[in-house]
């Protein structure tokens, strides 16, 4: 036992041997921070990409330029309507559609029909590959006419479906979208819910 005027020194028997945990320590410190940083980095490098992205940003803005275009017509100028929505369809969905419009014009000639102010209010790709693709996209137009003074504003909804032709997305068919009814049944399960 050492008395207080003793002095005592105190030495590890292996020098080597405190070392050793600290330098562990920061090893494998700097390995952990190392996997962190990768696990942030590496995903957006080689991780999951949209390998369409492009096409799909491609056919949002080709739907909402064939909406507006579609929307946008007088009945004094068929054929230059029919010209401007051509080289957005594919040619053989371009014939049935100018036999439509031959149609639809030859009916509103006398209300002198016009269609404008066409407005995307949203556009969705709702699948794609490498060659087609269905959009789903809502809009507003209005209808003005002879007969009326105040346009007639009103919204559609369509699904268009589109292909892709020599690196350029076209539509193939779209078709209006129907609203949706929700029915309540009441608690009683007996029926007679609100519509």
């Amino acid at each position: 036992m050492a008395s207080a005027g003793d002095s005592v020194e105190l030495t590890p028997t292996n020098p080597e041997s405190r070392s050793v945990p600290t330098r562990l320590l920061a090893v494998l410190s700097a390995v952990g921070i190392l996997i962190g940083v990768l696990g942030l980095v590496l995903p957006g490098l080689v991780g999951a990409r949209d390998e369409f992205a492009k096409d799909r940003q491609d056919v949002v803005t080709r739907a909402s330029d064939f909406a507006v275009t579609f929307n946008t017509y007088t009945v004094k100028d068929k054929a230059g309507y029919q010209r401007r929505v051509k080289p957005l369809m594919t040619p053989d969905y371009y014939k049935d559609y100018v036999k439509i419009t031959d149609a639809m014009f030859e009916v509103i000639k006398d209300k002198n029909q016009s269609s404008g102010d066409a407005k995307v209010l949203s556009v969705g790709v709702e699948t794609i590959d490498q060659d087609s693709a269905v959009a789903i996209l809502a809009g507003s137009r209005a209808v003005r006419s002879a007969t009326s003074k105040t346009p007639v504003e009103s919204q559609f909804r369509w699904k268009i479906n589109m292909r892709k032709l020599k690196d350029t997305w076209v539509v193939s068919v779209f078709d209006s979208v129907p609203t949706m009814e929700a029915t309540v049944d009441d608690v009683t399960g007996k029926g007679g819910g609100a519509k």
